[in-house]
């Protein structure tokens, strides 16, 4: 081989510096890849932690909606359990079969609620009413003060 292809050998101190720079190279590495298996196992731990703590704040968010709905549940059964012994009941089923047919015994006072469309039925004949009034009013005020008015000239064609 020529002598221009051959690279001049370090020296012994020039290969020491080389081998430390190496060797802070791989302790960089070592120390970055330390940190990160650290992480990675930091990141594992939690998720064995806290999936367990997850789990079990569903499973309590879970427990309280069937309970709330076993409470409603259980409201509801006894509300048709009260409706069945109502029905059992001959005067129960007498006042409904009453009220079905808009009857009423001689001591009794009906008091009933009108539907929508008789409330509606009612305003518009009141505003009817208190628009014929009004008209009334004004046309007994127009008749009044024409009276006062024909009254005082026949006053004055006295004097």
């Amino acid at each position: 081989m020529s002598s221009w292809f051959r690279r001049p050998r370090p020296s012994l101190d020039e290969l020491e510096a080389i081998r430390a720079s190496r060797a802070d190279g791989v302790r960089r590495v070592i120390s970055v890849a330390g940190v990160i298996v650290l992480v990675f196992i930091a990141f594992i731990a939690s998720l064995l932690v806290l999936t367990p703590l997850l789990e079990t704040a569903n499973l309590r968010q879970e427990k309280a909606e069937v309970e709330e709905q076993l409470r409603r549940a259980q409201q509801e059964e006894e509300e048709a359990h009260n409706r069945f012994r109502w029905m059992a009941d001959p005067e129960y089923f007498e006042q409904q079969a009453r009220d079905r047919a808009n009857q009423a015994k001689a001591d009794e006072v009906v008091i009933r609620r009108p539907s929508p469309e008789e409330e509606q039925a009612m305003q518009r004949a009141a505003t009817a009413a208190e628009r014929d009034r009004a008209a009334v009013e004004k046309k007994a005020d127009k008749t009044s003060e024409s009276k006062k008015g024909s009254s005082k000239r026949q006053r004055r064609s006295r004097r």
